[in-house]
């Protein structure tokens, strides 16, 4: 199962949006991206890692502010 590390959320007039960086099952990583309902962090955390976009490495990496 895959088990989200670290989260950063951002707001706006439309709702809220998660980035979360994920560790696979496999031990790799990668950056997950979902617009989620705001009403249970760890709800919102869990699809995220289910349902979440894949996020840009490139981008990724700098938003958690660690080297690529």
């Amino acid at each position: 199962m895959s088990t989200a590390l670290k989260v950063k959320w951002f707001e706006g007039s439309k709702g809220k949006i998660g980035i979360a960086k994920v560790q696979n099952e496999d031990g790799s990583y990668e950056f997950r991206i979902s617009s989620v309902d705001g009403f249970l962090e760890h709800m919102d955390v869990q699809q995220i890692v289910a349902w979440g976009a894949p996020f840009p490495d490139a981008a990724g990496y700098p938003l958690f502010a660690e080297a690529a």
